[in-house]
């Protein structure tokens, strides 16, 4: 049974590094998606995006 206590745990548990992690994966679907779309300019900001959040994710684990 999922509780709210269980959720508490859960969302403590949750570093920066692991949030940035995850969006990373969602970058990398969306690249995929718009290369397989052929949208070359929408490739290119999520490129960007993922550098940079790709620098967070670094600065972090110094």
């Amino acid at each position: 049974m999922n509780t709210e206590t269980d959720n508490i745990d859960t969302l403590t548990r949750m570093t920066p590094v692991k949030v940035l992690s995850q969006n990373m994966s969602t970058i990398a679907q969306a690249i995929d998606d718009a290369a397989t779309d052929g949208n070359k300019q929408q490739v290119l900001q999520l490129v960007d995006s993922a550098e940079a959040l790709l620098k967070a994710i670094s600065k972090l684990n110094q």
